[in-house]
């Protein structure tokens, strides 16, 4: 890279940094507005988003351990306790005992909990949809590529 390309490249840099915190506050707003409208919150449950999160990464990835889904969604250790208690007590998972290590246990998704995950995940896609409405077929086609390209970005970048 010759001089030249360095403070370009260190602008974009900054743009990009600044871009990428932004896109989770711009998608609460819309998206989780639109979706709050639509599901009220249950008052005997009271899920938060990371509750449903833990869940989908079980649905992806099968029984884990706790730790192992908090570094994946970036959670603490002592906060992943408190959700995993709450999505026990409430039946969505449940705790086993490791097969190798029986000091530990892991976390895996219940019939009944997977249940309430996808009655979540077609509330968000149909939160999504309405807002969505607003955008011509070529609008949608762009974004649809644009997210697959930041995917894979975000991936390659783990």
């Amino acid at each position: 890279m010759s001089a030249e390309e360095t403070p370009i490249r260190e602008e974009y840099l900054g743009k990009v940094a600044l871009d990428l915190l932004s896109v989770p506050a711009l998608v609460n707003r819309v998206i989780r507005r639109k979706l709050a409208l639509a599901s009220p919150p249950d008052a005997e449950t009271d899920l938060k988003m990371l509750h449903f999160d833990i869940m989908r990464v079980l649905k992806e990835e099968g029984t884990m351990h706790p730790s192992k889904i908090g570094d994946k969604l970036l959670v603490a250790k002592a906060q992943m306790t408190h959700l995993i208690d709450k999505l026990v007590d409430l039946g969505f998972v449940k705790r086993e005992l490791d097969s190798v290590d029986r000091r530990t246990f892991n976390i895996t998704p219940t019939l009944k909990g997977l249940k309430v995950l996808d009655t979540q995940d077609n509330l968000v896609i149909n939160a999504v949809s309405d807002v969505m409405t607003e955008l011509s077929e070529k609008e949608l086609a762009s974004l649809s590529y644009t997210l697959k390209i930041l995917q894979d970005i975000l991936i390659k970048l783990q």
